[in-house]
């Protein structure tokens, strides 16, 4: 099957988009729509069959199978060949780990094919934490250029791309909307009820989780099943709305955009100036060299691969500030869970269907300093769950087959089992960054993307301020047994953002308001590496709104809002 797919006549480009992922798909979706001539390079392959048709939606390679997409790792980044390295700090030297760091899955579509898609907005304060904070030491706040009046008719637009659903007003906190959610909630999990009674008990405010997830037909796609196999796979009937299948499909659709799939882009060609991009270099499907050109070119990689492909360019490029790869944020998890005597069937449903954001707190406010979210879910399945049982047995050395089975029909770690996890504010860092590792490369033969990362002291007196509630909030809810899981040693929240943050001030900032490089004036950024702070919640809605407005400001310099149809 070629790797080409939509208008393959295309050979002439106004933009050329990097990754197909979430920021991707959007940033093509509205330059094609409004008759640009769209050229789309993802490193991974493309796993929908039929993306490009017109009437029937594509056949996907995905199926219920957790030994496929979990343990084989379908859509995953294979570490093996193109590992990241880690460090804490230079006091570590060179690295303290080499292998998966952070990744996000390397396929048409990007992250956006195995997330659960839980889709909160950011709050007003979100985009003010500098001025609202003032000075904090060691950490790198600045406040967006952009405000949330700004983002919101490009939040509604993107609801309604993907196909959200939920209950407007139903967060106490949340800022105010210009229209409801395109769908209703759909069913509640049982886990829900029995942390939401005990939430409000406690005088909290649980509400139905925003989901692009359809609760009912939709778009001329179907109402989710429940099917419980949601977070971490790809969804065979397409009721995820996943951005390859609503934002990449509209602009393949179009006419306007092609796309090449296994298609590698290593480095971006400069002008003499470097003013100006005038080509990108890549690897083929066969592992050819290819070179591209267009007249505007648009990051959308993900926040490390940008800065890794911008250093792997040249590390002087766009880089007047001395920002490039700096001030990466991750969502700091703090997880608790909790185990109880019935049975909570926490793997069936969608992966999250409430949460509360009471634990967000006030900027400045030391009795209720910055957490975030907080997600009411369930377990993994029956495969992970006998993994867990295999590990701590092998440890204890006290492995048999008859507890093992006994444990298996018992499932204290599936089938009674709650998960609180909280995405809390990670403060940005100009020494939390992306450089490129001096001796480890990957199979192309290129430096692969070192992570520089330690947690800030705000995040950590968050978790230790929220931890307990979240254990009385287990306890309330009548668990027999719960506790809280250890901090993460190599970061894997799957929330990734800042290395290219925008701003107005050239020496502070790589990009300016409108998502394009101070110092390169046909490059711009679609992804979450524009972000400058990380907000405590889930952060696609607001990437894809982001990407959504720089796009549109492509079209419509000064008045993006004239994209929105």
């Amino acid at each position: 099957m070629t790797n080409v797919v939509g208008n393959a006549a295309l050979e002439r480009f106004d933009a050329l988009v990097i990754g197909s992922g979430a920021g991707g798909s959007v940033v093509a979706c509205m330059l094609a729509e409004h008759g640009l001539k769209v050229l789309v390079l993802e490193c991974g392959a493309n796993r929908f069959d039929g993306l490009d048709d017109p009437v029937n939606l594509p056949v996907a390679r995905f199926s219920s199978d957790e030994l496929k997409l979990l343990s084989r790792g379908f859509l995953e980044w294979e570490s093996l060949v193109d590992p990241r390295t880690f460090r804490t700090s230079e006091a570590d030297g060179d690295r303290i780990h080499v292998g998966g760091v952070n990744s996000l899955p390397k396929t048409v579509g990007g992250g956006g094919v195995h997330a659960d898609l839980k889709m909160p907005r950011f709050q007003p304060s979100d985009f003010r934490l500098a001025s609202l904070l003032g000075d904090v030491a060691g950490a790198s706040f600045a406040d967006w250029p952009v405000d949330y009046d700004m983002l919101e008719p490009f939040y509604l637009h993107c609801e309604r791309l993907l196909g959200v659903q939920g209950r407007a007003g139903a967060d106490p906190f949340e800022g105010p909307r210009s229209a409801p959610l395109p769908m209703p909630p759909g069913v509640p999990m049982y886990v829900s009820r029995l942390i939401g009674d005990a939430a409000e008990a406690l005088g909290y405010h649980p509400f139905p989780y925003p989901t692009a997830v359809n609760s009912q037909p939709y778009d001329g796609r179907p109402a989710c099943v429940d099917c419980g196999f949601c977070s971490g796979y790809g969804c065979p009937s397409h009721a995820k709305g996943s951005p390859a299948v609503t934002a990449l499909r509209r602009a393949l659709v179009s006419g306007n955009c092609q796309l090449r799939s296994e298609t590698r882009v290593v480095r971006l060609v400069g002008n003499p100036s470097g003013s100006e991009i005038t080509g990108v270099e890549a690897i083929g499907p066969a592992g050819e060299r290819l070179s591209f050109r267009a007249d505007r070119y648009v990051l959308c990689a993900s926040p490390i691969e940008d800065a890794r492909i911008m250093l792997l360019s040249d590390p002087e490029l766009g880089n007047r500030s001395g920002m490039v790869g700096r001030n990466l944020t991750f969502h700091f998890q703090t997880n608790a869970i909790g185990i109880y005597e019935e049975r909570t069937h926490g793997h069936r449903g969608r992966t999250v269907t409430h949460g509360f954001s009471d634990f967000r707190g006030v900027p400045g406010d030391p009795d209720r300093p910055l957490g975030g979210i907080v997600e009411i879910s369930g377990s993994e399945g029956p495969i992970f769950e006998a993994s867990i049982y295999r590990q701590a047995m092998s440890q204890l050395r006290s492995f048999d087959g008859p507890r093992f089975k006994r444990l298996m029909r018992q499932s204290p770690f599936r089938d009674r089992i709650v998960a609180l996890a909280m995405q809390a504010e990670d403060a940005p860092q100009v020494t939390n960054r992306v450089d490129l590792d001096p001796a480890i490369k990957d199979l192309d033969g290129l430096p692969v993307a070192r992570i520089t990362y330690r947690n800030h002291p705000l995040e950590l007196a968050a978790r230790e301020h929220y931890a307990p509630k979240l254990l009385e909030l287990v306890r309330a809810s009548g668990a027999r047994w719960g506790g809280v899981l250890p901090i993460d040693e190599i970061p894997a929240s799957a929330h990734v953002m800042g290395t290219l943050r925008f701003g107005s001030d050239p020496a502070t900032s790589v990009c300016d308001p409108g998502g394009r490089f101070h110092d390169i004036g046909n490059l711009w950024v679609g992804d979450g590496a524009l972000f400058p702070t990380s907000s405590g919640f889930n952060p696609t809605m607001t990437l894809v709104a982001l990407a959504a407005r720089v796009a549109a400001g492509m079209v419509f310099p000064g008045a993006p809002e004239r994209g929105l149809r």
